[in-house]
């Protein structure tokens, strides 16, 4: 069920709607309604073309039907190329860990400053873990990501069936959305992967409501820990033209579609995206941080939160921390 209306991504011009597509008035541009969820990508995914993200969901569609959450998931790891058996159970218990960590992220931010009853927004949902969430709580979300394959598994939640959510494949950068949409923009670990966050910043911007606020949460390029999703260290200090040939000779992995951004680069681009107010600061550890970190995060946490939280030093941290947040509010 969807909670908004729906604009063109690439002229905001007025949409027409039928069963399987909406068309736009003033471009003339069309964008197809697939397995229930509507595809306004005006980019592809960079890990995977259009054509080939809509076949690997139609087929996930045919191979999972009738099975739950976690026996779907199996299934998409199993069906991608280069994706070991250890790495795929591994990677499909992250995702049924998912639902908790981002209500545990949900609780620590807490509401938005300005009570309002429009929905909120999802940057980068996945497999619908946050706008699940979201949904625990009482909360209207639409969740978007740029992979199809990720949405039609995210409906296979149970806290999904029934909610009042809406699931929209579309770029960040592209939001097919009225301006003034959306109380709160959320984000955990998307801006990374965006081909121009800068963009993606404008666009939430945009489509908030006065007072709304965007809350994300995204990598510290400049971490003094390993880059997370390759598990290195340094790669932040070297330009980023070396990094992908840096990552390859080192873990033989690639790094063309990662583009994380330190402190000041946050501070810089959200300024420019036309929020009033703007603040980027270490990001607090939740319950599940401590248990990854281990044994030494748990005794080193108490200790990272008073610093988070005293005078002076998270103008320091954030230069070094590995996770950041990043909160603006539109004016």
């Amino acid at each position: 069920m969807s909670v908004i209306d729906f604009v063109c991504p690439r002229c905001r011009g007025t949409l027409q709607s039928s069963a399987d597509a909406f068309r736009c008035v003033p471009c003339r541009a069309t964008y197809p309604v697939m397995f229930g969820i509507p595809d306004f990508r005006v980019e592809p995914d960079p890990w995977i073309g259009l054509e080939d993200d809509r076949d690997k969901a139609r087929r996930l569609l045919e191979i999972t039907d009738g099975r739950d959450l976690e026996a779907s998931i199996d299934a998409y790891w199993a069906m991608t190329p280069g994706t070991s058996p250890e790495d795929a159970r591994r990677f499909t218990m992250y995702v049924l860990g998912g639902e908790r960590r981002s209500g545990e992220w949900l609780d620590a931010i807490g509401p938005p400053d300005v009570p309002s009853d429009a929905p909120w927004l999802e940057i980068g949902s996945a497999s619908g873990d946050m706008i699940a969430a979201c949904a625990a709580r009482g909360i209207r979300a639409v969740g978007v990501d740029v992979a199809m394959r990720w949405l039609v598994l995210a409906r296979k939640r149970p806290a999904l069936d029934g909610a009042p959510y809406s699931l929209v494949c579309a770029n960040g950068e592209f939001l097919p959305f009225r301006d003034r949409s959306f109380a709160r923009v959320v984000s955990v670990g998307t801006l990374e992967h965006c081909r121009r966050a800068d963009d993606v910043l404008s666009e939430s911007a945009r489509v908030l409501r006065p007072g709304g606020d965007a809350v994300m949460r995204t990598t510290n390029r400049f971490t003094v820990l390993p880059e997370p999703h390759v598990n290195l260290w340094g790669i932040g200090l070297l330009p980023r033209a070396w990094a992908d040939r840096y990552v390859r000779w080192r873990g033989g992995q690639g790094y063309l579609h990662h583009r994380v951004l330190s402190a000041r680069e946050l501070r810089r681009i959200t300024h420019r995206a036309g929020f009033s107010a703007s603040h980027v600061a270490p990001a607090r550890l939740l319950p599940s941080d401590h248990v990854r970190l281990g044994r030494a995060g748990r005794a080193a946490g108490p200790l990272y939160e008073w610093a988070r939280s005293a005078p002076v030093l998270p103008a320091i941290m954030r230069w070094i921390t590995p996770l950041l947040e990043v909160r603006g509010r539109r004016g």
